[in-house]
């Protein structure tokens, strides 16, 4: 339960652009002494940010993660889509931007990946099973969403009975390019398919801490988020950023280019993280 001083970190879903821009970012915040992702009270992932913050606690420290994926002999081996966000693009927003509920999408959804998503289940896994050191869960105060095939959202934590590695593949189960996660019988999507955040999960920290490498969907911006995300300390990519990470987010080579972009834009946040949070989070 969060209180009083407590701070909570949350980290969104960007492809993995926005794996490698995190990184960046959370190195250049820990290398300055102002974040250590291992101090925070409640970390929350959604999608590549559930993939970050597995991997940065796994190592206990963005900084060495940092080292990894700008250097393309120590990144893991990733999986290219079989088929091209631009092919598969236009039918994901038709379901967005239709008038069905929640539940009726993420069929559709469902259905996009079937038909699209072309990669053996097993083989996905495998690959998200690359981007940590391991199936251990690295703190109880992790939280990983994902989007059962009902619709509802689901937080997975240390205590869900879920793997670490089946909980990080749902989350990044984006409709359309990847299949989506069976576990204990239920199927589950990206967690980032309705919010990109799920900045609401941290209303109870007195400080909340918002790295985003992708705005949230408007037509899903609830009103308890907002009042979430208006009150955290953003960090957003700069235009700069955005113009170098491309035209596909799930390039597997722009990790490390994205990266060094997240770390200069992270040194650029340093002025917006002095004020309102504690002197210094350091580890635990």
């Amino acid at each position: 339960m969060m209180s009083g001083h407590s701070t909570a970190v949350v980290l969104g879903g960007g492809g993995l652009a926005g794996i490698g821009w995190t990184i960046g970012v959370l190195a250049a915040l820990e290398e300055q002494g102002l974040l250590r992702l291992d101090s925070a009270d409640c970390v929350i992932g959604t999608s590549a940010g559930a993939a970050v913050a597995a991997a940065v606690l796994q190592a206990e420290s963005a900084g060495a993660e940092f080292d990894r994926i700008v250097r393309k002999s120590l990144r893991n081996n990733e999986l290219a889509p079989a088929v091209a966000l631009a092919d598969v693009l236009p039918d994901v927003l038709a379901v967005h931007s239709s008038g069905d509920s929640p539940a009726v999408k993420t069929r559709h959804f469902i259905q996009l990946s079937r038909q699209h998503a072309g990669i053996d289940p097993s083989r996905r896994r495998a690959a998200i099973a690359g981007r940590v050191k391991s199936d251990t869960w690295p703190s109880d105060r992790l939280y990983i969403t994902a989007v059962r095939a009902d619709g509802s959202r689901t937080v997975f934590t240390s205590a869900s009975g879920v793997g670490l590695v089946d909980a990080l593949t749902a989350s990044c189960a984006v409709p359309g390019l990847w299949p989506e996660m069976r576990i204990g019988g239920e199927d589950y999507i990206d967690g980032g398919t309705f919010s990109l955040t799920h900045a609401e999960l941290a209303r109870a920290a007195e400080h909340v801490i918002v790295i985003r490498p992708t705005p949230e969907l408007p037509q899903y911006l609830t009103e308890e988020r907002q009042q979430v995300l208006e009150r955290a300390t953003l960090i957003e990519p700069s235009e700069r950023a955005r113009v170098g990470f491309g035209p596909d987010p799930f390039d597997p080579d722009i990790r490390g280019v994205a990266a060094i972009f997240g770390y200069e834009d992270g040194l650029t946040a340093i002025a917006s993280l002095a004020g309102p949070l504690p002197t210094s989070l350091s580890p635990r």
